[in-house]
């Protein structure tokens, strides 16, 4: 989400320099651009019924696959992008599902850094345009030191924007308060109640195992 309202905010800034003759649409709007975006860095992970959604649905998705279009994501923002720039009358519609597909394809890409699809190590992120599974780098893992260094470049990207738009200069460090102290709060959940416990248990049956071959 961080990563998706930083670059709807770039987006918008060269959207606004390379289509001077439509910048009076846009920059009154700037804000609001980002702060759509910022919900498109956390559309991808709507797949995520798979494991919380209902009973019902849950067989129609699968994470890391049914909303992760890394190809498509990428097409979708320059295409729509460059039709906001033709079609005035629709300019802010298309330039909001621009910086709607940016951020759902910068999450995207950065997905393959992290750990596999529920413990399946040969299932980093599905490519739809090869049809296949992509292998996960483990580069960044949930909750850990990489992750926040990550959310702290971020986090710098917010305090730079919050100080150039306007309309975000007293609700831009909420913003960002809001949004760093959420992540906080679910990263520490989701490390300490899921993660941990299941690594736990996965460290101590190789240790019994270690044990049984000495």
């Amino acid at each position: 989400m961080a990563y998706g309202f930083v670059t709807g905010y770039l987006m918008t800034s060269l959207f606004v320099e390379f289509v001077p003759w439509n910048a009076p649409l846009v920059v009154p709007l700037t804000a609001s651009l980002a702060l759509v975006s910022l919900f498109g860095g956390a559309l991808p992970d709507l797949d995520q019924l798979e494991f919380w959604g209902p009973m019902q649905i849950r067989k129609y998705f699968v994470h890391k696959k049914t909303c992760h279009y890394i190809t498509g994501y990428a097409i979708a923002s320059v295409m729509l992008f460059a039709l906001a720039s033709w079609f005035s009358q629709y300019t802010i519609s298309l330039l909001a599902l621009a910086c709607v597909s940016l951020g759902a394809g910068v999450h995207c890409v950065m997905d393959p850094l992290d750990g596999w699809r529920d413990e399946r190590p040969e299932q980093g992120i599905y490519e739809h345009a090869t049809k296949q599974w992509l292998p996960s780098l483990r580069l960044v893992m949930f909750a850990g030191l990489w992750e926040w260094v990550i959310q702290a470049l971020a986090a710098v990207g917010f305090v730079a924007i919050s100080g150039n738009m306007p309309q975000l200069i007293v609700a831009g460090w909420k913003i960002a308060t809001l949004v760093y102290f959420a992540i906080w709060i679910i990263s520490f959940l989701f490390d300490a109640f899921y993660r941990a416990p299941k690594r736990r248990a996965i460290e101590e049956e190789s240790i019994r195992a270690l044990r049984g071959l000495r």
